[in-house]
């Protein structure tokens, strides 16, 4: 029996098993498969059987962008065909990365694939001159679609709408192609660093203070499904009134707060069961190494985390023993501004909206 004789379903099965790059090579094989290896539903069914495993993302010094297929011994690096000067990764999910570069334009990018589709400035959005902005990117299971979420504010000396306190929340559907404006946060988001979204279970995090008395500090979600915000626990071991000066990110799949405290220890929680305040745990790092953590961005294995630190160095700590070492892989940059995470796939961010 030839492959072309092989029912779909188990040849989407076959198949769907391969790494991204492997399908890649069975579409130019043969007309069937290319058509085959196309379709949502094989690249849905290859998404969900995509592994843990966390390829690195990283934006360099001098604006390019490069991609660590692993950071074990047999560690590949390969600089992304990506024309342009990049200067932050705002946020991934099911294998698609959002980029900016520094004429603040943002693209969804396939760091695999190299597919980009460029998205359209928002009608919506504030005077850049006037305001100021964050970004979150996401993925909403309830309507199988991808969204973009911008929260903006007027700085205090605005010529515009000097008296207006609000946080606009604006929202954009890569399957639609529109943006729409929801209802305004009920939080504080004018905080000390404009960070992007931690996205983790179906809600893009940021850090806000409230509009209660004493404006405590709180972790703001936005539902992707419902577009409203809601609180998430913070951990019990942080100061309530001054956790807005620290930084949230996703590590190892789960919401991660970064609590640097002058020159003390550093510490980092991670949320190990979503929502959950009894599972935020805690590992610090000690000692005076020169610079101070800019943010975690990956885990390797149960021990090892990668961290960019201020000095835009990469270097990594181990957390039993306590130890730091650079992050060394041929053909790497040591040195990033910016970095994150992203799983191999094969979803392309011009199919959604086609």
């Amino acid at each position: 029996m030839e492959a072309g004789d092989l029912p779909q379903e188990i040849l989407i099965d076959i198949f769907s098993r391969l790494p991204p790059k492997s399908v890649g090579k069975c579409r130019c094989l043969a007309k069937l498969w290319r058509k085959l290896l196309s379709t949502p539903q094989f690249i849905k069914s290859h998404l969900t059987r995509k592994t843990h495993q966390e390829d690195l993302i990283l934006i360099t010094p001098s604006h390019s962008v490069h991609s660590i297929s692993t950071i074990k011994d047999d560690a590949i690096s390969r600089k992304l065909e990506l024309p342009g000067d990049w200067t932050e990764v705002v946020g991934s999910c099911d294998g698609l990365v959002l980029l900016v570069n520094e004429d603040y334009e943002k693209f969804l990018v396939n760091p695999i694939t190299l597919q980009q589709i460029k998205v359209p400035n928002s009608p919506l959005a504030l005077n850049r001159r006037e305001s100021f902005s964050m970004h979150g990117f996401g993925y909403d299971i309830s309507s199988d679609d991808y969204k973009l979420v911008t929260l903006s504010y007027y700085n205090t000396d605005n010529e515009y709408e000097p008296d207006c306190v609000d946080t606009f929340v604006d929202v954009y559907s890569v399957k639609m192609g529109v943006w729409k404006r929801v209802d305004s946060s009920p939080y504080d988001h004018a905080v000390p660093e404009l960070s992007p979204g931690a996205f983790v279970n179906g809600a893009i995090h940021w850090l806000a203070s409230s509009r209660e008395p004493g404006y405590p500090s709180v972790v703001a979600a936005f539902n992707l499904a419902d577009e409203v915000f809601v609180e998430i626990p913070a951990p019990s071991g942080v100061d309530v009134q001054n956790f807005v000066f620290n930084k949230l990110v996703v590590l190892g799949g789960c919401l991660c707060m970064i609590d640097t405290r002058g020159n003390g220890p550093t510490d980092i929680w991670i949320m190990k069961e979503y929502g959950l305040v009894d599972s935020w745990t805690k590992f610090s790092i000690q000692g005076d190494y020169g610079w101070d953590i800019v943010k975690p961005i990956c885990l390797i294995g149960d021990e090892e985390v990668v961290l960019v630190t201020e000095g835009e160095t990469l270097v990594v700590y181990n957390r039993r023993e306590g130890t730091l070492r650079d992050m060394v892989v041929d053909g790497a940059p040591a040195v990033a501004i910016d970095g994150g995470t992203f799983v191999e796939s094969l979803v392309s961010p011009a199919f959604i909206g086609a």
